[in-house]
């Protein structure tokens, strides 16, 4: 199932790319950075003396809900840097605004699930700690920073129980999936039944 994920993703991935040019021509898409999801990224703006601790939250919600975490994390350790990425235009706004009160916060927009760009990503940015907020699953990303022996943490994880149903359908790749996470925090007692049946670790609500 895997391999036929990464097989589709390759056939879809020109038409994503034009989906994305599509959107940046109607201001949904950052005019400058939207590269950052369907390009190879060469310089990286991080101090390789501190740790860094890795963040996806998809929009505005996830974002907001993790911003007093990230606050309270740099009270406590200094050598720390802090890397939120997301997928929409307006939570780069507010990751923009944040960063005047929080010192070593880089954003940076998801480049899409394709193996070349996540090993890519990984390999410039290197995070200590990678922590996902709600339901951002993307496997080849989760695979990578196993395989790369990096903690992974799932905040707030979410599963209706209409998506757990068509987890359902791909019941052992979704099974690999979720058993990824080292830890899983959820953020409802049906979300923590369904993150247990998908063998989800150390499964906390």
């Amino acid at each position: 199932m895997q391999n036929l994920y990464g097989f589709l993703l390759n056939i879809f991935f020109p038409f994503i790319v034009i989906l994305i040019y599509f959107r940046k021509i109607i201001g949904k898409e950052d005019s400058k950075r939207f590269k950052e999801k369907i390009f190879i990224e060469k310089k990286i703006k991080k101090n390789k003396k501190n740790n860094l601790i890795w963040f996806h939250a998809a929009s505005i919600g996830e974002v907001l809900s993790i911003i007093p975490l990230i606050k309270k994390i740099q009270k406590k350790k200094s050598k720390v840097e802090f890397l939120v990425t997301t997928t929409t235009l307006s939570s780069s706004k507010l990751i923009a605004k944040e960063s005047k009160n929080i010192k070593n916060l880089h954003h940076k927009f998801l480049p899409i699930d394709s193996l070349k760009l996540v090993k890519n990503f990984l390999d410039n940015w290197k995070p200590k700690l990678a922590i996902f907020v709600d339901s951002e699953i993307w496997p080849n990303f989760l695979f990578e920073i196993k395989k790369k022996k990096v903690p992974l943490v799932l905040i707030n994880g979410r599963i209706t129980k209409k998506t757990f149903n068509r987890w359902l359908f791909f019941s052992t790749f979704a099974k690999k999936i979720f058993n990824t996470f080292d830890l899983c925090f959820a953020s409802s007692a049906e979300s923590k039944k369904s993150l247990e049946y998908l063998r989800g670790k150390k499964v906390k609500y």
